[in-house]
């Protein structure tokens, strides 16, 4: 006996477990920062409490005598502290106080002017609800305007379990664009991710830094972030003296497009007019022939300038559901303007309208994530500035009915109305889907 198919509402219980996908969160952190050697052990959480505060610094002012403040709660949610051990927070971050670093040790000897060191945070004060620091006047003019910098995304800092793992990736992602680090010594990069300490001075042979700290961090970092590193050793004689990472961009392999030639550059050029994010626009090119492109935006180009017919609400959903749909053919017809209308909008049964609705939203959410991190910020943008309810708009911290909503809205603002045929076609899939059952 055949299945039913499942309702509407089941289907939205299921959607809501859907996750909104993070947007990066990145800040320009120093590169004297970045190449420094703790005098002491940092741990984990001195690591991310320390990006937590440079971030804040970066994006805000410092009052007149030079504090930053932040919240307790805020910073505990950027870094992904989520214990109730409230006081261990605190006392790492007066143990911060503590650390003496010394300045960007991997800087040529040609280029480093001179040695200095300090606490990067000599002035801290905690009460109940907030945290106020200042930053060593070594550091400060650096800190807030580096001419140097790496890319520092919070949300990738926020995965780490090990301290090592997150040294490791700051210090490689400042190498993303160039394809590989630095070569440095391997133990003064023992040191940059250890602290100069009794730790680091457990691992005075090689090997056993490569096994116990090195080979973990690299996994987690290839695991976690966004980046790639390989190791790669240089010896001195029979002997590892210094050692240097490859680096490349983690990305998925359907938005790795290259678009160089001119015409596909046009191609793209008109797509975005249109509404199409860019990455969406790349996309697109790989999927479909450049002609049944060319083609589709001139059928939509078309029909949107027709006066005769009903004005396109939505043109990008348009273009969507020509490429899609394959309306536009790519021969004279199409050279001599011959467009015909797209089917109306369907008022039919309810019911199968839900569960259709229920299935583009699955598909918005896919579509959602296969887009590039900029796209993606504009989308939540644009859909936040029309969504008049607060509880419903998506935030750091998004609530089940807000992700429904969202992809809801997406669904309709990328391919817009379902027509009658694109209703008919759906509830044929569901009977033959239900029949195999």
């Amino acid at each position: 006996m055949a299945k039913k198919p499942s309702t509407s509402r089941g289907e939205m219980s299921q959607f809501g477990l859907f996750q909104v996908p993070e947007v990066p969160r990145p800040y320009k952190k120093a590169v004297q920062v970045v190449h420094s050697k703790p005098r002491g052990q940092l741990s984990l959480l001195q690591r991310k409490v320390s990006n937590a505060w440079l971030k804040n610094a970066t994006q805000n002012e410092a009052d007149p005598e030079g504090w930053w403040s932040l919240r307790i709660q805020d910073m505990a949610s950027d870094i992904g502290f989520d214990s109730k051990n409230g006081a261990y927070l605190k006392e790492s971050a007066y143990e911060l106080m503590r650390v003496v670093f010394e300045w960007d040790v991997i800087a040529p000897e040609g280029k480093r002017v001179k040695w200095k060191a300090s606490v990067l945070f000599p002035d801290i004060e905690i009460t109940s609800e907030h945290i106020r620091y200042r930053i060593s006047s070594q550091l400060r003019d650096q800190v807030l305007n580096p001419e140097m910098y790496a890319l520092v995304d919070m949300n990738i800092v926020k995965r780490f379990k090990k301290s090592a793992s997150l040294a490791l990736y700051e210090f490689c992602v400042r190498f993303e664009r160039v394809g590989q680090t630095s070569e440095v010594q391997w133990k003064s990069f023992r040191d940059i991710m250890l602290g100069e300490s009794s730790e680091s001075k457990s691992y005075q042979e090689y090997k056993y830094f490569k096994a116990k700290v090195l080979k973990p961090a690299i996994a987690e970092v290839n695991a976690q972030a966004d980046i790639k590193v390989e190791l790669v050793e240089k010896k001195v004689g029979r002997s590892i003296d210094n050692i240097q990472f490859k680096v490349h961009k983690e990305r998925p392999v359907h938005l790795e497009v290259v678009i160089e030639d001119e015409e596909s550059l046009k191609l793209v050029g008109e797509m975005i007019k249109i509404g199409l994010p860019q990455s969406e626009a790349k996309k697109i090119l790989r999927e479909y022939q450049r002609q049944e492109v060319a083609a589709a935006i001139e059928y939509t180009k078309r029909r949107a300038a027709d006066k005769r017919a009903k004005e396109l609400g939505n043109v990008a959903a348009y273009l969507r559901q020509v490429l899609k749909n394959g309306w536009a053919v790519v021969d004279e017809e199409v050279a001599k303007g011959k467009v015909t209308e797209r089917p109306s909008k369907n008022t039919g049964n309810s019911l199968i309208e839900g569960q259709y609705m229920v299935h583009q939203m699955k598909e918005a959410e896919g579509y959602f994530k296969e887009l590039e991190p900029e796209d993606q910020d504009k989308l939540i943008n644009t859909y936040n500035e029309q969504q008049p309810t607060t509880q419903l708009q998506v935030k750091k911290k998004t609530s089940k009915g807000a992700q429904t909503a969202f992809f809801r809205w997406l669904g309709l603002h990328v391919w817009g109305q379902p027509s009658s045929d694109e209703l008919l076609a759906f509830a044929s899939e569901m009977i033959a889907a239900a029949a195999k059952d």
